[in-house]
C-alpha cells in the first residue's frame, strides 16, 4: 500500500493506493465516497495512467501516532478510541459494509482535538482480519499507558485480554469500554457526597478555580483576535482611501466635472501615484526588518552593559563592607601583587581554562516580525506544539487564521524540526509552503509564516 499527503489552497489529503485494481461501480466504493459514515474520513477517488488514489480529508485533524507520540494514555483517552472503534464498527455493520477493510494502525487513525471525535480510514481492495487489527492497535496503546492512573490500566490491559481470546466479540469491548464508564460515574457520585464540605472549604479560599482561569484565558485569547484584527483594518483603510482618491479625480475628469484637467493627465497623475506609494511601502517594510535586526543587536548590547554594571555595583559594595582588617589585607595583597606582576607569565599559570565552556545558551525562539503584536515563542521543551486552542497547543497564537493545531517544533541533537499539521492555512518558510509531514530543519533568522502569523526563528 502507497501512502503519501498532498495539499491544496486551505486542504490536506491523505492518498491511499491499494495495489488491487477496485470496482469503482461496488456498493462499497459507492457507500465510501458517498460520505454517508460518520466516523470514517470523508473520502473521494482519484484515477492517474491507469492507476485508483483513494484521498481522505484530514485537514485539522492528527493521526494517534502524532498525538501520542510522547503521551501517555490515560482513562479518557482510552475510552474515546475504544469508544470510536465500537461505533465505527456498528456504523459499519448498519451499511452493510465490510469491516475487514478498516486500517487501524495509528498513523490512519485520526482524531478532532476540539470534538474529541475519532475518525477511521476505510480504504476498498485492504482486506485483513479485524481481530488481528485490533490487537495490534491494542499492543501499540499498551507500552504508553499512564501506570499512575490505575484505571487506565485495568482498562487497557483488560481489552487487550478480550483481543487475545478466541471468537472475538464487539460487544465484549463495548461491554468493557461502557462498564468502565459506568463504574467511574458511580465512584464519582460516592465521592461527591463525601468531598461537598471539603469543595466548599476550597471554594471559599480559593475563588479562582481553574474553570473560572480556562474561562479568562480564553477571553483574554477573544480580546488578543480582535486587537489583532483591528490592527490589521487600520493598517488597510489608509490605502483603500488613498486609491479611492486617486481613481476619483480621472473618473471626474472622463465625466467632465473637471474640464480644466485633460483625462490623461488625470490618469498619469494616479498611476504616478500609486507607483510612489508603492516604492514607500518597500522601503517602509526594509526598513522594518533593518530596525528588527538592529533591536535583536541592541537587546544583546544592552543586556551585556547591564550585567558589567551589576558586576560594578557590586565590587562596589563589597568593597564598602570591608572592615579594617580586611582593608589591610587587601593592601597587602595589592603590593604582593604588584610584585607577581613582574614576573614571567609563564611561571605563574597553566593552560587557560575558558570559564563558559560547558555552558548552554538559552532555548531558540520565535520571535514576531511585527514586535508588540505577537507574543516570542520559547522553544524549552523537546516538542512544542503551536495552534490557536489553548487546551491542546503549548505555545497559543490568538490569530483567526491559526488552526487550531497547527504546527510542532521537535528539537533534536542537530537542531529545531518544524512540522505542519495538517494546518487549513498551512505554514510556511522563507516563502516556500511545507509539505504533508515534511519535516523542516530551522536555520537562523528564517522567516516562517504559521497562517498570517509571522515570526523569525532565532537559535
Amino acid at each position: 500500500m502507497h501512502t503519501e499527503f498532498r495539499r491544496d489552497m486551505d486542504h490536506n489529503y491523505l492518498i491511499l493506493q491499494e495495489e488491487t485494481t477496485v470496482d469503482t461501480s461496488a456498493y462499497q466504493v459507492r457507500m465510501l465516497t458517498g460520505n454517508v459514515i460518520p466516523s470514517i474520513l470523508k473520502c473521494h477517488i482519484q484515477s492517474l495512467d491507469g492507476s485508483q488514489f483513494f484521498s481522505y480529508d484530514i485537514t485539522s485533524r492528527q493521526p494517534l501516532s502524532v498525538l501520542y507520540e510522547d503521551k501517555k494514555f490515560k482513562v479518557q483517552d482510552l475510552q474515546m478510541i475504544f469508544g470510536g472503534f465500537v461505533h465505527v464498527m456498528e456504523e459499519l455493520t448498519e451499511f452493510l459494509m465490510n469491516p475487514e477493510q478498516l486500517l487501524l494502525r495509528p498513523e490512519y487513525i485520526y482524531l478532532d482535538i476540539e470534538s474529541q471525535k475519532v475518525y477511521f480510514c476505510c480504504l476498498p481492495g485492504f482486506h485483513r482480519e479485524i481481530q488481528e487489527q485490533f490487537r495490534e492497535l491494542t499492543e501499540y496503546i499498551l507500552p504508553k499507558l499512564d501506570h499512575e492512573d490505575e484505571q487506565a490500566v485495568v482498562l487497557g490491559y483488560g481489552i487487550y485480554k478480550k483481543a487475545l481470546e478466541a471468537g472475538f466479540q464487539l460487544e465484549t469491548v463495548k461491554a468493557a469500554v461502557y462498564h468502565k464508564e459506568e463504574t467511574k460515574k458511580g465512584n464519582k457520585d460516592v465521592i461527591t457526597k463525601e468531598k461537598s464540605m471539603e469543595k466548599t472549604v476550597q471554594e471559599s479560599k480559593e475563588p479562582e478555580t481553574d474553570q473560572w482561569k480556562e474561562g479568562s484565558l480564553q477571553l483574554e485569547t477573544k480580546e488578543k483576535e480582535k486587537d489583532f484584527s483591528r490592527k490589521k483594518i487600520k493598517k488597510i483603510v489608509p490605502w483603500v482611501i488613498c486609491i479611492v482618491l486617486l481613481l476619483s479625480v480621472p473618473v471626474a475628469s472622463a465625466a467632465g466635472y473637471l474640464p480644466w484637467i485633460p483625462v490623461e493627465a488625470a490618469v498619469a497623475a494616479g498611476i504616478l501615484a500609486l507607483g510612489l506609494g508603492a516604492l514607500a511601502v518597500w522601503i517602509l517594510e526594509k526598513r522594518k526588518q533593518k530596525n528588527s535586526s538592529m533591536w535583536r543587536k541592541r537587546n544583546v548590547q544592552q543586556t551585556d552593559v547591564r550585567e558589567e554594571q551589576h558586576e560594578q555595583e557590586g565590587n562596589r559594595c563589597f568593597s564598602d563592607q570591608l572592615s579594617d582588617e580586611d582593608k589591610e589585607i587587601k593592601d597587602t595583597v595589592g603590593e604582593t601583587g604588584a610584585l607577581i606582576d613582574k614576573l614571567p607569565k609563564e611561571e605563574l599559570f597553566g593552560e587557560t581554562v575558558v570559564l563558559s565552556a560547558g555552558q548552554q545558551q538559552g532555548p531558540a525562539s520565535f520571535v514576531s516580525r511585527e514586535p508588540g503584536e505577537l507574543a516570542t515563542i520559547y522553544l524549552d521543551r523537546e516538542l512544542t506544539v503551536v495552534g490557536k486552542l489553548i487546551n491542546a497547543a503549548d505555545a497559543v497564537i490568538p490569530v483567526p487564521t491559526v488552526s487550531r493545531v497547527h504546527a510542532r517544533i521537535r528539537k533534536k541533537e542537530d537542531g529545531y524540526y518544524l512540522t505542519d499539521l495538517n494546518s487549513r492555512n498551512g505554514t510556511s518558510v522563507n516563502g516556500r509552503m511545507l509539505k504533508g509531514n515534511e519535516e523542516y530543519l530551522l536555520q537562523d533568522e528564517d522567516e516562517v509564516d504559521f497562517a498570517q502569523a509571522r515570526y523569525v526563528f532565532l537559535k
